[in-house]
């Protein structure tokens, strides 16, 4: 089995190998989930220095002695003398940051070292993140297989009377005392017409016999994350309701058939918009198909037919969620995660039909 600092040194050395691509000579990071991919540290604070032949991480006292026992590069307290020293060692003429991530204050800090010139990067690992390794596939089936008993567990728990919130913290409380880091995002847990809004927050609305039940829950689980929706009908459904489920299953069935190493993420989309369009519905599908997931719940790509094309490589963990909403009626969103295999994906979560 490979040692937890060999996975992290790989990665820093695949990381270097894209700094010309990024015509830099050296790159900083500070987003902590991007930190933690590259260190395997937890820090909430922290900025690692990766030249072409070596790597510096400089952290304050409140991380330096996990930084000296466990960093996979050499680490020492942030000073600034230490960060010049480092810059002129390697010649640093451009240095990159993370665009979307360092704040304007620390860009103008760059500016003031007047040793290197200061280099955007949109997102400077998000390619790597991109093709997750073979442990972090297990990682993603484990807190998937979690997050499944969680759906379970809560679906025992539906009954008349019961409210959005309630439902929600018996799911939390059970993933939690089941082995969960944290859920991954706030459960959205939505009784009726509430469903029809994509991004709703579980309310005080009580479960009734006809209710549509939408579930789109997600846990963390040795830092990586899961994301599944499901719906439900509690009693007989309305007749639109049911025929909005029925094409959101073709459509995502219509998706996957596009999943394979080769595809454009966009043509999944396109594949799943053509079913709703067939039906009439293209109009009521509010969001993209889906995303990347792993260490973050929403990661790179965004998977939509007007998107950035992108092919389909193994390795790649997406989720696949078409959804049809209809104010004041309801909305029907089915959701699952998938990894891209050498001939096509495997779904992490059994099938659902109600």
């Amino acid at each position: 089995m490979k040692s937890t600092n060999s996975i992290y040194k790989k990665r820093i050395e695949a990381f270097q190998k894209t700094l010309k691509a990024h015509d830099v000579d050296a790159c900083i990071i500070e987003k902590p989930i991007d930190l933690f991919y590259l260190t395997g540290l937890h820090l909430s604070l922290g900025t690692l220095f990766v030249h072409k032949k070596e790597a510096l991480l400089c952290v304050d006292g409140r991380y330096i002695e996990a930084a000296l026992e466990k960093s996979p590069v050499g680490a020492v307290l942030k000073k600034e003398e230490t960060i010049r020293s480092f810059l002129k060692k390697h010649k640093v003429l451009k240095l990159g940051f993370d665009g979307k991530f360092t704040s304007y204050e620390n860009y103008l800090h760059f500016k003031k070292w007047r040793l290197a010139k200061p280099v955007s990067i949109s997102s400077p690992l998000e390619g790597l993140r991109l093709i997750k390794e073979k442990e972090e596939i297990e990682g993603l089936k484990k807190s998937a297989a979690l997050l499944w008993l969680g759906f379970c567990h809560l679906q025992k728990h539906i009954k008349a009377g019961i409210t959005e919130k309630e439902l929600a913290r018996i799911f939390e409380i059970f993933s939690l005392e089941n082995g969960a880091e944290a859920l991954a995002f706030e459960p959205i847990i939505a009784f009726g017409a509430n469903s029809a809004m994509p991004h709703y927050r579980a309310g005080n609305t009580r479960l009734k016999k006809g209710d549509i039940v939408l579930i789109d829950i997600g846990v963390v689980l040795n830092t990586y994350h899961s994301d599944m929706t499901r719906v439900l009908f509690f009693g007989t459904p309305d007749p639109s309701l049911k025929k909005m489920y029925e094409v959101v299953k073709e459509s995502q069935k219509a998706a996957l058939l596009k999943a394979k190493p080769g595809s454009d993420v966009r043509e999944m989309d396109v594949a799943a918009r053509e079913v709703m369009k067939k039906a009439g519905m293209e109009n009521l599908f509010l969001h993209s198909l889906g995303h990347g997931i792993g260490l973050e719940t929403h990661e790179h790509p965004r998977i939509k037919f007007d998107g950035p094309s992108l092919k389909l490589k193994r390795g790649m963990v997406i989720t696949v969620e078409p959804g049809l909403y209809v104010s004041g009626l309801g909305g029907v969103r089915y959701e699952d995660t998938i990894c891209i295999t050498e001939t096509g994906y495997k779904n992490f979560f059994p099938k659902q039909e109600v």
